[in-house]
């Protein structure tokens, strides 16, 4: 032993963090490699981001080797984001088969935030009995809490949802995801209160504009504010004219 250290001290910065690649490039460099197991990570913005977050549902399914963990995701939808198209879309990508991914992603539809809180606070534990999952995500977390009018019990319930989630996530080692719209107040910002932001870790701001999805980690234990984005795939569809590749004749 080094003279100095104490048995069983380290520092931050020498505690080795287990991550997982998100499947979108542009995320992982943001996040320093992919989401990082025991934290809750807060994807807020426009509802584009639910693309990138299906995307994780069906990385997660890959072998380490090819940077996913080889698990099953549980998601509890208040977003009304599952799209089938788009989940198939991102295994035939991944080169998986997708009525395999299918079948390792369970979801729970919430149709009210009665739903929404029920199946965090009292349905959570059962659901990873059941599932080895090591992926939880929480779309929509204060959605329907939004569209029925916020108030305080409303409030109340969700700081009771994103404590549970943080504790949860903790004990049972999950890399996972909530996601909220930005907040009507400040577009910089979640929506979902006070407690939500601080038992998420880390904040992922998502925007969309018309040719690229724009990214900024607002907070992180370890990195300071930073942004990046990706370009949106063309469109080749389009019929061009022949004077488009042959140019101008007089050049």
């Amino acid at each position: 032993m080094e003279p100095g250290l104490r048995p069983g001290f380290a520092t931050a910065d020498q505690m080795k963090r287990e991550q997982v690649s998100t499947g979108t490039k542009a995320i992982d460099t943001l996040l320093g490699g992919g989401l990082e197991k025991g934290l809750v990570h807060l994807f807020y913005g426009d509802r584009s981001l639910h693309s990138d977050i299906i995307r994780t549902a069906v990385n997660v399914q890959l072998s380490k080797h090819a940077g996913g963990i080889d698990s099953p995701t549980v998601i509890i939808d208040s977003a009304n984001m599952i799209k089938i198209e788009k989940i198939a879309d991102f295994a035939f990508d991944a080169e998986l088969e997708p009525e395999e991914v299918m079948d390792r992603i369970c979801i729970s539809r919430a149709f009210n935030s009665s739903q929404t809180y029920d199946l965090v606070m009292n349905q959570l534990e059962s659901f990873f009995n059941r599932v080895p999952a090591k992926l939880l995500i929480v779309s929509g977390l204060p959605d329907l809490y939004i569209s029925e009018g916020l108030s305080g019990d409303s409030m109340q319930q969700i700081s009771h949802m994103a404590s549970k989630l943080m504790t949860f996530t903790l004990s049972r080692e999950l890399f996972t995801i909530v996601t909220a719209p930005p907040s009507p107040r400040n577009s910089k910002f979640p929506a979902g209160g006070k407690t939500l932001s601080s038992c998420a870790q880390i904040h992922v701001n998502i925007t969309e504009s018309q040719s690229y999805f724009k990214y900024i980690l607002t907070k992180h234990p370890q990195y300071p504010v930073r942004r990046t984005s990706r370009a949106k795939r063309r469109d080749f569809g389009t019929t061009l004219p022949l004077s488009h590749f042959l140019g101008d004749e007089e050049e």
